[in-house]
């Protein structure tokens, strides 16, 4: 009987317990699936987060500024004297509401400062929709000039076909607490208070007034309709529903405005 010698069969065994290269290569490959089948669920559960976050807060931006919007069109009243009450577009609103005047109109001034100009108890408020341009391009591209030719058959109007070619990119709100101030003892200039940009989160707002039993798109004012409704949407206008109606989402609410119900003015 022929016999290995040990150090020859303890080599040899040694070598039978070790993986080849064949194994090694696919326990990588196999790995390296395994791997990226992780990090694909993973990007994709932070995608999905960080959409859900993101729509989150754009619910949560339509649903405060309808809050708001209700709060201050339910105080809106008609000044007879200003000749002031709602006026609005399909896409902005500005209103005469009742409000407490500022702290600052209940200070009492020192020697040193001068004195407050009184406050009244009314805010000027204005809610619009701020646009940018559709086609920031030149319109040499057939489309372009196919959708403008479009609006101008539709409209009548050049320059109206192009202001017609804006979407909406946020919405802008500009309180004015004093309708006039007094510049010096003799002057009584306009108060000029820049537009504040509550949200950039929602593309679209619409306005409708009820006049009588009929909803409208414009209200010339000074008197208040019976009810507004507010319509806000996530994403704008887009290209090919310009001359249709909205047809993505909407957040919608109507506002019963109280004061126009009974009398439509304040005593001044």
């Amino acid at each position: 009987m022929n016999t290995f010698p040990a150090t020859r069969l303890a080599k040899r065994l040694r070598f039978a317990a070790a993986f080849t290269i064949l194994e090694v290569m696919l326990a990588i490959v196999i790995a390296t699936g395994l791997l990226a089948t992780a990090m694909y669920y993973y990007q994709q559960a932070a995608r999905f987060r960080n959409n859900l976050l993101e729509e989150t807060e754009r619910i949560g931006s339509a649903r405060l500024i309808l809050d708001r919007l209700s709060t201050e069109l339910r105080c809106a009243l008609y000044h007879p004297v200003r000749g002031t009450g709602v006026r609005g577009g399909s896409d902005w609103i500005e209103f005469l509401k009742s409000s407490l005047p500022s702290q600052a109109s209940w200070r009492q001034s020192t020697g040193s400062e001068p004195p407050h100009y009184p406050e009244t108890g009314y805010r000027l408020i204005r809610y619009e929709l701020l646009k940018k341009p559709l086609l920031e391009g030149s319109l040499d591209k057939d489309a372009n000039r196919q959708l403008t030719g479009q609006m101008e058959r539709s409209t009548g109007d050049t320059n109206a076909a192009s202001a017609s070619l804006m979407q909406g990119d946020a919405i802008n709100r500009i309180e004015r607490r004093l309708l006039s101030a007094k510049a010096s003892t003799n002057d009584v200039v306009a108060v000029r208070i820049n537009p504040v940009r509550i949200t950039d989160r929602l593309k679209y707002l619409k306005f409708r007034y009820l006049n009588g039993g009929v909803w409208v798109d414009a209200w010339p004012g000074p008197q208040l309709p019976r009810g507004v409704e507010v319509s806000l949407g996530i994403e704008p206008m887009s290209v090919t529903n310009l001359l249709e109606e909205y047809t993505n989402h909407v957040f919608r609410r109507i506002i019963r405005i109280p004061a126009s119900a009974g009398a439509n003015s304040v005593t001044p």
